[in-house]
């Protein structure tokens, strides 16, 4: 899941820009205690060990929806086998325009806790984070979308279109949870979503800038075998030609495979418009396309995760076939990982391969494929996501990525959905590695931001402004 790389850049607002409805509505939300609000559903969500596998997602999808029934709004589950759900809620709006969905995944990676500083499901609030397995990937997400319906509901927003939640299972796995839900796809049908992808990120390309990371498309992912053969034999005698042989010659081979960058007319426009907002002598050239490919090229692929955004990778990642030392088995195999850019194809890929390794002996075999997919980021939502990424902030630019992880938006893309992935965290490069790895944790400080922004960017698209009676159960008692 996460996505480093391919920009365009937005500016934030001047301070005497008119104000838009949706901030008048912004204005209305009482922050003093929303916030502590929110904290308190982030730590108490990230206390729940939906751990995948085996998931147990129903744990969240109970507490999610006790919640949001509280505060009246529509809840329908989505289950899976025992013990995992997904979860769907609705506010509804006039239909003038299409649904939106604000997607999350409520399951998590598991953790090694004794390689925490705290209890990796304590949800803790220390020395000013949010502790806790999913706190960036993604529960810190599912929170922010869950108050954003909250206040759309306690603030009578009207809506001129209907705001969906999806909180789904078994991101982390298998996608059963975001599959389930698009075999109800007419009973959702929305025109854009909003799930994980990048983020807001300090100093990744010019010092002193923060980029907001909004991922458009994802890398497919094509898993296969790379599968040696040849006549068994005893180990005690070497024989030339045997299987281990032959894989060793064909990974030597990959080893020295030659990476195509693929220099996208967006990416190369995402890298003007960095270098035009940072100025200088590291902005002119990020603004000559011909100075990139001449200047930067060397600088990009020697980072691992803009090299993985820039080309087809292969990667190997186990290994398997001998069971007894001394018995050379007649087929060997190694495991690879390979992601492929928007418009390559998993069979385009394999002729590639073979063409490298030439070798009879030698056989692929695809065991999972997904597509490549993008949306186009010349879009109102879109647009309203970068406005809100940076509004406020200076040296703040905000554009697409490519991911180079997979995300559950890759199975709404077909279906013609405009699907973006941005969690609005601004967090350094230290921090997003905490994301699958030990001490996971979200700065208490960038809770209220990240609302603002997503809040802000579902009113600008959602709504003319007017705000109705307030509504405000007793969401402790729900508890």
């Amino acid at each position: 899941m996460l996505a480093l790389l391919a920009f365009a850049f937005a500016r934030s607002l001047p301070s005497d820009a008119p104000a838009r409805p949706a901030d008048r509505i912004l204005d209305s939300v009482e922050w003093s205690t929303t916030t502590p609000e929110l904290t308190r559903l982030l730590s108490e969500l990230l206390q729940i060990e939906s751990v995948n596998p085996p998931g147990n997602e129903l744990a969240a999808v109970d507490y999610l929806d006790r919640i949001l029934q509280a505060e009246g709004i529509l809840t329908e589950r989505v289950p899976l086998e025992d013990g995992r759900a997904s979860l769907i809620a609705r506010l509804p709006g006039s239909g003038e325009q299409a649904p939106i969905c604000l997607l999350s995944h409520v399951d998590v990676v598991p953790a090694e806790a004794d390689r925490w500083k705290v209890e990796p499901f304590s949800g803790a609030v220390k020395d000013g984070f949010v502790w806790g397995r999913g706190a960036l990937d993604m529960k810190g997400m599912t929170a922010l979308e869950v108050m954003t319906m909250i206040q759309l509901k306690r603030l009578g927003v009207s809506l001129n279109r209907q705001v969906i939640l999806l909180a789904v299972a078994d991101e982390e796995v298998d996608s059963k949870g975001i599959d389930s839900v698009v075999k109800l796809w007419d009973k959702v049908n929305c025109s854009h979503s909003i799930n994980e992808g990048g983020y807001g990120l300090r100093d990744l390309f010019i010092k002193g800038q923060t980029f907001h990371a909004i991922s458009v498309a994802e890398k497919g992912a094509v898993w296969m075998k790379m599968i040696a053969s040849g006549s068994p034999g005893h180990g005690s005698t070497p024989v030339p030609g045997r299987a281990p042989e032959v894989l060793t010659r064909a990974l030597e081979k990959l080893s020295r495979r030659k990476d195509v960058v693929h220099w996208a007319p967006s990416l190369m426009e995402s890298f003007r418009r960095v270098g035009a907002e940072g100025g200088g002598l590291t902005g002119a050239i990020l603004q000559s396309p011909f100075l990139v490919k001449l200047l930067v090229r060397d600088r990009l692929m020697k980072s691992p995760p803009t090299h993985a955004a820039l080309t087809n990778t292969v990667n190997v990642t186990g290994f398997f076939g001998g069971k007894a030392p001394n018995v050379v088995p007649s087929e060997v195999g190694a495991v690879l990982d390979c992601r492929i850019l928007p418009g390559e194809t998993a069979e385009g890929l394999v002729a590639e391969l073979k063409a490298l390794v030439n070798d009879p002996a030698i056989r692929f075999e695809i065991t999972s494929t997904t597509n490549a997919n993008e949306s186009t980021w010349d879009d109102p939502f879109f647009r309203a996501l970068a406005d809100r990424a940076v509004l406020g902030q200076e040296h703040a630019v905000a554009g697409p990525i490519v991911s180079i992880g997979y995300t559950d938006s890759q199975a709404l893309r077909p279906l013609g959905v405009h699907a973006y992935g941005y969690v609005p965290f601004v967090i350094d490069g230290e921090l997003l590695a905490t994301a699958h790895g030990d001490d996971e944790r979200v700065p208490v400080a960038e809770l209220e931001p990240g609302l603002r922004r997503l809040l802000g960017a579902v009113l600008d698209v959602s709504t003319g402004g007017v705000v109705g009676p307030r509504a405000r159960p007793d969401v402790e008692k729900a508890r």
